[in-house]
């Protein structure tokens, strides 16, 4: 009998996350597939949890929650040794980013690709830190986007209004617009040397921030590639007015915004500036990042 391990937040996307829950546990059951539950009762719990899941084999293994449900996931599985079991996700979060590169409309509910999704190959991202942060040490992993600079903190900010749903981002935006400041940051992609005054730094593996922000429209999930955003010194009303074309992309045709592309990239600033990869805070520069290349097999 097929065998499949989810865990899951249930207190994501505002409790949402419970009926979706409640709905998959239900569907795959019918299904004939036996299905475990995780549920993670406080931040950093299914990182601490799933180790001893893992011991175990399955089939297939799900995060159910939003994109730091998933990262506490991966997490946890990556520091396994030989690690090669396919992961899923069912979208439960506020802005379930990383979702949008797989969600076409063609299976309802998400729960469904468990049973029937495509195995794909996912790139990984590596990230490698100068000091130690909480569960995860001076090292973590990431598939979606990690940022640095005004883009953290209006993550960090965003948090503190996660009950208005999409809007908290746009919020934080607006708050984290009164104190912008820029950095010196120092870029060494693939052994090239980029010097600029920055208000931030994206490093992409997929395209979407936010939920539907297009922070780099031409990433993919699987090219063995990161794709690097960094916005120049800018005023607040600069940044204002070109914050709209993030939506569609079009933000990359501002003369202030540059598009980087490579496998391996050091990131220095100074100020140190505070790391969110997946929508998590871990960590603070300096910090190294190199693409893993197809490392795991997503049902997407």
């Amino acid at each position: 009998m097929k065998r499949v391990l989810i865990a899951a937040n249930t207190r994501s996307a505002r409790g949402r996350g419970a009926q979706i829950l409640q709905e998959a546990q239900t569907g795959i059951a019918q299904a004939g597939v036996q299905c475990e539950i995780i549920v993670s009762q406080h931040h950093g719990h299914l990182f601490e949890a799933l180790p001893d899941y893992l011991t175990q084999k399955w089939d297939t293994i799900a995060a159910l929650g939003g994109d730091g449900t998933l990262f506490q996931v991966l997490n946890a599985c990556l520091r396994s040794p030989h690690f090669n079991t396919p992961l899923a996700l069912i979208p439960a979060g506020t802005g379930n980013s990383f979702s949008r590169e797989f969600r076409h409309g063609k299976l309802r509910p998400d729960w469904e690709r468990i049973l029937t999704g495509r195995l794909t190959p996912v790139d990984v991202l590596h990230c490698r830190l100068h000091e130690p942060v909480a569960w995860y040490q001076n090292e973590y992993y990431f598939v979606n986007v990690a940022g640095a600079g005004f883009v953290s903190e209006v993550n960090i900010n965003s948090q503190r209004y996660k009950q208005l749903g999409m809007f908290a981002y746009a919020l934080g935006v607006l708050l984290t617009l009164m104190r912008l400041r820029a950095a010196r940051v120092k870029i060494i992609l693939d052994e090239h040397v980029i010097v600029r005054e920055s208000v931030f730094v994206m490093i992409c593996n997929s395209r979407y921030v936010g939920g539907n922000m297009k922070i780099a429209p031409g990433a993919e999930i699987n090219d063995g590639m990161m794709d690097i955003v960094l916005a120049q010194k800018i005023s607040r009303v600069g940044l204002m007015r070109a914050f709209p074309s993030v939506f569609s992309g079009n933000h990359l045709g501002h003369p202030k915004i540059e598009m980087l592309r490579g496998k391996k990239l050091r990131l220095e600033s100074e100020p140190p500036q505070l790391l969110t990869p997946d929508g998590e805070i871990a960590g603070k520069t300096p910090v190294e990042i190199a693409v893993l290349p197809e490392r795991l097999q997503f049902l997407l």
